[in-house]
């Protein structure tokens, strides 16, 4: 059955290529067709069978930031898809994003994959996963703040599903130079620049909120109450200055029909000032005990100029560590 799926797919693609010399011209890959390919690889993967896929000679696999050999890693691991599914598709590059859920050796794992297609034969395939307990550590070795445990959720929030009216939609420039404003607003952060959010911005990292959640009476002394604010609120403390660079900044995925960009990056946070100054002046202790890396896949769907939902993976990585592969 699923040789049938990839023949199927394969003949879909190579159909809409009659005619044309490039993968790239007149939507050779519609939505429903680069979506096909995401459950093909998670089929493939959970099978344990590269095989099974259709590949361009020279095809490249990373997980983590780190070049594998195809069936290696979580190709060996993987035994089941979770619940939760958001597809992110971007025709016009051939490329198609996922955020889910995986089981793995009987954990809840949360993962971000975009595979890239060319003339029906998939050239690259890039993974984050995060695993339970994978994510950064604040003091005494305990998750930071902004980090919850894994969840599978149920669906995606309606916004990343809804189609933006034609005469509403941005530009491809236009959406990833919203969506690089967020990571402008966050690096070395002082509260005197923040993205332009709408008023309903919620923030979901490794598939739990982070934003405008009940106040906790038990925040600890000295440390704001991050998690209970609003994303424009947060940004305006000036609270994450201590992330202090994100580099590799891409773009690879822009879904201009439903406004939405996937981005990947490196957040690098050095915990060598150990307090520094909110945006009202108020001294505020660095939550972070050690120099620490994590690699950032993070979703912006943005309407009429302004970031509306976020919804990221996260995951520690080596300090300052590279994705060399995608940086070429």
């Amino acid at each position: 059955m699923l040789r049938i799926k990839i023949v199927a797919a394969a003949l879909i693609c190579a159909s809409m290529l009659t005619g044309y010399g490039s993968a790239y011209a007149a939507d050779p890959c519609d939505r429903a067709c680069l979506e096909g390919y995401i459950d093909i690889v998670l089929d493939a993967m959970t099978a344990h069978d590269p095989g099974q896929l259709m590949l361009a000679k020279g095809v490249r696999y990373t997980e983590n930031g780190v070049e594998l050999i195809l069936g290696d890693g979580l190709w060996r691991t993987a035994s089941a898809r979770g619940n939760y599914s958001l597809y992110v598709c971007d025709p016009e590059a051939g490329q198609v994003g996922f955020y889910g859920t995986l089981i793995e050796l009987g954990n809840m794992d949360y993962i971000a994959l975009r595979v890239k297609v060319y003339e029906a034969l998939i050239e690259e395939i890039e993974v984050i996963v995060v695993r339970p307990g994978g994510a950064m550590s604040g003091p005494d070795g305990q998750p930071a703040p902004s980090v919850g445990q894994i969840v599978d959720q149920q669906k995606p929030r309606r916004q990343f599903l809804e189609t933006v009216p034609k005469d509403e939609r941005m530009n491809r420039e236009d959406l990833v130079k919203v969506a690089n404003w967020y990571f402008t607003g966050l690096a070395n952060q002082t509260g005197k620049f923040t993205a332009p959010f709408a008023d309903t911005c919620e923030r979901l990292e490794n598939g739990t909120q982070s934003t405008n959640l009940k106040p906790d009476p038990y925040t600890r002394s000295g440390t704001l109450d991050i998690l209970s604010m609003g994303c424009k609120e947060q940004q305006k403390t000036g609270w994450f200055a201590f992330v202090t660079e994100i580099r590799n900044r891409r773009f690879p995925v822009v879904d201009i029909e439903r406004g939405l960009v996937l981005a990947f990056g490196f957040f690098d946070h050095d915990a060598a000032v150990r307090s520094y100054p909110l945006a009202d002046g108020t001294m505020t202790p660095n939550i972070l005990t050690y120099p620490q890396t994590i690699e950032i896949s993070e979703l912006f769907q943005i309407r009429k100029g302004k970031i509306d939902q976020i919804e990221a993976v996260i995951n520690s990585v080596p300090y300052r560590m590279d994705s060399e592969v995608w940086d070429e």
